[in-house]
């Protein structure tokens, strides 16, 4: 390859990774060394090397050949893009070679891609043709762009954040620190290693010469939970929708585990679960961290120390080592106005740091631009305190009902109740929506809450009922499945009930 593609990332052959000392455990038992884990990511090294740095498109999971191509591939100076096998996304990304998942491949024959000649055993790899368009061949990927996410409101479309080798090396070490992971400690794959908060998790632990639990199941699932006590893991992350349908039987199975510390971001977490897990671990000999992150800081920005708990209740902590974390002011570009019933010191968050991505991608001409962003605009609101972050709403989710601007990320925290889930949407002509999938009389109550606190009439704040709330694929609530149930314009009557009690979350 050429010199371009210098810039790496070896995960599976630095220094802190003994060769002897375990860094995979597989369902069934086995066991993957480093040593191992190296021999094999080298196999998939011989079919992905390339006369030029290229765009390796990972379609798959938390499965064993996606790690050993995702690892091989950085080792190689590649891009990896963790994006969809689509027609779309490979049209505007033409990726030189594509891992499908488990149960694909065999219709990208179809699209230009073909199996590449004596693969590793259990590895299914393609390479791309050689008709295509002379401008994509044409077209140099930076030396320093590693990595392609989606974002999170961006899932099935070709929109990814661009990050790089420095940047995931950089939040990787910054997780080890804030968190003290040792060789010791094993993570279980209990988040997709598709989205940054699972994917930090792997690089987190890789490392540190840690090792992971892999696992495609669902963390809540019992399957899982064997797998992980006797794989001896060590913590367990998880976003909000996990935690707050962990139940008795959670508790029991984590008795028998030999977790010690449970990470909780993705999405904000209800003060009451919080301080219920926090006590939890503190029964157990553990600890419970809540943390903050955006896939373009390549992950967490900021972490809770445990022992803040429950006097910093509510903060996602402060910023990890090597990021700085400041409240932007009214005006600020890219930022809204704060509302009208904003917090002392409220305002845009900003995070500098290492890992701030370099910038967006809806194509393969985007790859090769450079670094576009220093100062990340999270498009969160929130207030210092002592330097400990305090996370209010984003700055998309403000409205106005009749003249008072107000976030309803601030009304769902008002009518909060871990055991009747709801969500707080925006509508037109002055009215704010609750949705819910509880019992209705509780919801009822929830919606006169809300409209007093408003201090509008009562018909400015409507309930719709759905069977469940929709969630994106990294566990927030789906507002933008939401908004079906609340755009009534043009809809015949009782057709927006129908909707409302028949919407699912998008696959």
């Amino acid at each position: 390859m050429t010199a371009m593609t210098l810039a790496r990332l070896d995960l599976v052959t630095h220094d802190a990774a003994a060769p002897h000392s375990p860094a995979v455990h597989l369902i069934g038992g086995n066991t993957l060394s480093y040593g191992e884990l190296a021999g094999l990511v080298g196999g998939v090294e011989r079919v992905l090397r390339h006369d030029r740095k290229a765009l390796v498109l990972c379609a798959g999971n938390r499965d064993l050949p996606t790690l050993m191509a995702y690892s091989a591939a950085l080792r190689l100076g590649h891009t990896v893009a963790f994006l969809p096998a689509t027609a779309a996304v490979l049209a505007a990304y033409q990726p030189e070679f594509v891992v499908p998942g488990p149960d694909g491949g065999a219709e990208l024959t179809e699209m230009g891609y073909h199996p590449v000649p004596d693969p590793p055993t259990g590895t299914v790899i393609l390479r791309r043709g050689a008709t295509v368009p002379f401008d994509v061949l044409d077209n140099d990927i930076d030396p320093s762009t590693a990595l392609l996410l989606s974002t999170s409101g961006s899932t099935g479309s070709p929109k990814a954040v661009r990050l790089s080798y420095t940047g995931i090396a950089a939040n990787s070490d910054a997780i080890v620190a804030a968190l003290g992971i040792t060789a010791a400690e094993r993570a279980p794959t209990t988040l997709p290693i598709t989205h940054a908060y699972g994917l930090s998790v792997l690089n987190s632990h890789l490392r540190a010469g840690a090792s992971i639990v892999l696992s495609d199941r669902s963390p809540l699932s019992l399957a899982m939970w064997d797998h992980l006590i006797r794989a001896g893991a060590t913590s367990f992350a998880a976003v909000p929708t996990t935690y707050a349908a962990f139940g008795p039987s959670h508790v029991k199975l984590l008795a028998r585990s030999a977790i010690r510390t449970m990470t909780q971001s993705g999405a904000r977490l209800g003060d009451e679960v919080t301080l219920r897990l926090a006590e939890l671990m503190r029964r157990h000999g553990g600890r419970f961290v809540p943390m903050y992150g955006q896939t373009e800081a390549t992950s967490r920005i900021a972490c809770l120390d445990p022992d803040q708990l429950p006097d910093r209740v509510g903060s996602v902590g402060r910023a990890v080592p090597g990021g700085t974390i400041t409240i932007g002011t009214v005006g600020t570009i890219g930022s809204q106005a704060p509302h009208d019933r904003a917090l002392p010191g409220e305002g845009p968050v900003h995070y500098r740091g290492p890992g701030v991505m370099l910038g967006y991608a809806r194509g393969r001409a985007d790859l090769g631009r450079g670094a576009e962003v220093d100062l990340l605009d999270t498009g969160d609101l929130g207030y210092l305190r002592e330097g400990y972050l305090y996370l209010t709403g984003r700055t998309k989710r403000i409205v106005k009902v009749l003249g008072v601007r107000t976030s309803l990320d601030d009304l769902e925290r008002m009518v909060e109740r871990p055991d009747h889930p709801a969500a707080v949407v925006g509508g037109t002509d002055d009215v704010v929506y609750l949705v819910g999938s509880g019992d209705p009389d509780v919801h009822e109550q929830q919606r006169r809450r809300l409209a007093e606190a408003l201090g509008v009439p009562s018909r400015h704040v409507v309930f719709r009922h759905v069977d469940r709330l929709p969630q994106t694929a990294g566990g927030k609530v789906d507002y933008q499945a939401l908004a079906a149930v609340t755009d009534t314009r043009g809809r015949p009557e009782g057709e927006a009930d129908e909707l409302a009690a028949t919407v699912r979350p998008r696959a």
